[in-house]
């Protein structure tokens, strides 16, 4: 399983006819990068930049007679993130409440409630400091601190991709307190 991977994907785009012209190509381009760097794109996963545009295989386009735009396909190839289930991941924890903690990877949030926590840490939440503390005291997860944990289910939408994980397996848990 991969984390990051390149794909070659198409997107399809309407330009009005001021933009026809020498600088029609530039212009697609940036419209490409406005319109999908930082974009979900479903279950095909989260683009995290647009490498490059294939302006060779930008097609001639299809024009709406009623409104003088024409319809573009452009080819061109992005970096995606596209999380697992069963992965395991570094991340920085964002928010420790009573049910569990949230943590983020990148444009990922991951959600790891108190039934995927190790016993030790069942009953450990301190509402004064804001953090899950161990019974024995030595660990202690509270905001910024950063936590290995393994996906237990990914959900992606339109606008976003989260997770819930857990750290009751080995070897995951906390890393560093990240102060």
């Amino acid at each position: 399983m991969v984390f990051f991977y390149k794909e070659d994907l198409e997107y399809t785009m309407y330009l009005p006819p001021k933009f026809f012209g020498p600088k029609m190509k530039t212009h697609i381009k940036q419209e490409l990068m406005k319109n999908l760097e930082g974009k979900s794109l479903g279950r095909m996963g989260y683009v995290i930049c647009i490498i490059k545009v294939d302006e060779h295989h930008v097609n001639t386009g299809i024009i709406d007679y009623q409104t003088g735009c024409v319809t573009v396909n452009a080819r061109y190839s992005a970096i995606l993130l596209r999380p697992f289930k069963n992965e395991v991941i570094d991340a920085r924890v964002t928010v420790v409440n009573e049910l569990g903690f949230y943590t983020e990877a990148g444009p990922l949030t991951i959600f790891v409630s108190r039934h995927a926590m190790p016993p030790d840490l069942l009953e450990g939440y301190d509402r004064d400091v804001e953090a899950w503390i161990s019974d024995d005291k030595e660990v202690e997860i509270r905001q910024r601190c950063i936590v290995r944990l393994r996906l237990l289910g990914v959900m992606t939408d339109t606008k976003q991709i989260t997770a819930v994980g857990t750290i009751k397996d080995d070897y995951l848990g906390l890393i560093s307190m990240g102060y």
